[in-house]
């Protein structure tokens, strides 16, 4: 095996991938995880690489990682596949004014008001 062909193997997108693989196909989330976190800090930018530890985290039944993980992807590009776990989940957005109870007047009405305008 020559240098470019290391080099391909240790790739994020290549890491992340095989993590999501093994948990998915041979049932080894930690592993798994270990591979997409290291993808993560090759590269922080790709939201693909949070998409995959999100579902590595939903097979290893961790729901509060994978909806942590699937909102920081959120956050580098709006990816439907991340938004379409998320529904699948049962996820809510986070409320308007995280100081404030999701249930308190403010973020009620808030929340109407973005959702109402497509804000959100």
């Amino acid at each position: 095996m020559n240098q470019d062909d290391n080099q391909h193997e240790e790739s994020p997108e290549m890491l992340s991938l095989m993590g999501y693989s093994l948990a998915k196909e041979a049932g080894q989330f930690r592993k798994g995880i270990e591979l997409c976190l290291k993808a993560i800090t090759l590269n922080p930018n790709n939201s693909d690489h949070y998409l995959h530890l999100g579902r590595v985290y939903i097979l290893a039944n961790k729901k509060d990682f994978a909806i942590k993980s699937f909102r920081k992807g959120l956050k580098i590009r709006k990816d439907v596949r991340i938004v379409e776990e998320l529904r699948m989940l049962g996820c809510r957005r986070s409320p308007t004014f995280a100081s404030l109870p999701r249930k308190h007047v403010v973020n009620v009405v808030t929340g109407k008001i973005l959702n109402t305008l497509k804000l959100t």
